[in-house]
Parts: structure tokens; sequence; C-alpha cells
């Protein structure tokens, strides 16, 4: 089949694991940039760093799911793991399954909850793996009080992603290891990358919107009930205001 009409050179491939029965339930997920297309085969680059050590580690015939989208509509393609072509570079194989559908907005809120963080270039793996370490001490319930205090910060939220003020310096394809608190224990680790970055008027301190890369299905779900009880709550108050106005 010829890709060509809908995937273009430079083109921002989202990269999904796909597993039959994902550990926990899970989400992991990369962003790439499309290199080549041929008729059976994706080149994508890889934004992370070119450290050989901290590459993701893909498996011989690895299954993932390509996502990205071209004149207004979502794409949709089965692939899987071949080659590593050249440093920072992989070939994925792909199917003749070429899925269109209608893309949908995730919905956002404004929301104040406890959130640390730590910020790393260049440290997809050494990140992932602290991430994996993380939510079985979380799913064990241990004692979390090594965790630390989470200070209350204002924050964009997404079932997809988040957006917060960061300090400095701070690039696009920086990995984010996320702990957020929201109201029911325990704490959310999240990894996330970061999409874009925005100047704040505050030399030192920039707003960076980031994108989850990996992600328990039950967090997931938590996020989305957040979000909808806030947008819910929202709107019953707006509805009482308007009802108080004479």
């Amino acid at each position: 089949m010829t890709y060509t009409k809908y995937f273009k050179s430079g083109q921002k491939i989202l990269l999904t694991l796909k597993t039959e029965e994902p550990p926990a339930g899970r989400t992991i997920s990369l962003t790439t940039h499309l290199l080549d297309v041929g008729d059976d085969y994706f080149d994508l680059s890889l934004p992370y760093g070119d450290k050989d050590e901290e590459t993701y580690p893909f498996l011989p015939d690895q299954p993932f799911v390509i996502f990205s989208e071209a004149f207004g509509v979502g794409l949709k393609l089965s692939c899987h793991f071949s080659e590593k072509p050249g440093k920072g570079t992989i070939r994925m194989a792909v199917a003749n399954d070429l899925q269109v559908f209608q893309r949908r907005s995730d919905p956002r809120i404004e929301a104040h909850a406890g959130l640390r963080y730590t910020k790393g270039r260049g440290t997809l793996r050494t990140f992932h793996e602290q991430w994996e370490k993380n939510i079985q001490i979380l799913q064990l319930g241990k004692d979390l009080s090594k965790l630390g205090a989470f200070p209350k910060r204002t924050l964009n939220l997404s079932v997809g992603g988040m957006r917060f003020d960061v300090k400095g310096p701070v690039e696009v394809s920086d990995i984010c290891l996320i702990f957020l608190d929201i109201g029911t224990p325990p704490p959310i680790c999240a990894l996330a990358e970061i999409t874009w970055v925005e100047e704040t008027g505050t030399e030192e301190r920039f707003t960076a919107g980031m994108r989850f890369v990996s992600l328990l299905d039950n967090d997931r779900k938590r996020i989305e009930s957040f979000v909808k009880d806030a947008i819910r709550l929202r709107g019953a108050a707006e509805e009482t205001e308007e009802s108080e106005t004479p």
C-alpha cells in the first residue's frame, strides 16, 4: 500500500505500545517524527537524545500502533519494531490496515493539586525504569511517608497530559517523572514528555505543556473522573450564580 498520501517527511507520529495483556494495565507511548516511508516500513526519528543506553528498549517484532493526523482526520496503523538503521532512528514494519477516524479533544480543567516532579534530558530509559519501580511501590500500599509533601500547584490537566510552570532550562522532549495528588490516595505517578514551552515573563520560569508517556490505566480513569467532576461542579456553580443574579 502507498502511504505517501497521508504521511509526509517530518510528520509527528505517536507510537503506542500494543500488548494483549499489559502488566497492571498501562499506556506507554513515544513521540517520533517520520523520516522515510516505504511500501511496508516507516523510518522514524526519536527526539529523546542519542545515548544508546537511554533509548527505549525495543524488542524484536514488538507490536505498536501508529497514530497521526492529516487533512483534519486521525490516522491509525498497526506496526512492529524491525530494526535500528542508525542512531536515534527506528524502522517499523507496517501492516496493511490503515484506519481513518475523527479525532476528539480531551476535556481540560484548571486545577489546584499537589505536585512534585523531576525533569531530565536524554533520560527516557532511566526515568521509565524509575516509573516502573514507583508504581509498584504505590500499588503495594507501602509506607509513602518517604515521598514527602506535595506542594499545591496551579495546573491544567486532562487524561492526555498537563501544563504547569517549570524552572528552566527546559526544552521540548525533556522527560518529567511526575507525582500528582488529586485528593484521593495513593498519588498518581506518571511519565511525561514536554511538547511545547512558553516564556512566562520571569527569567527562570517557563510554562510547559506535557503529554503523558507512561500512565497506568487506573490512574487515567482517576484523572478522567477528577476532570469530569470538576467540570460538573463548575457548571453547577455557574447555574447557581445565574439564578441568583437579579
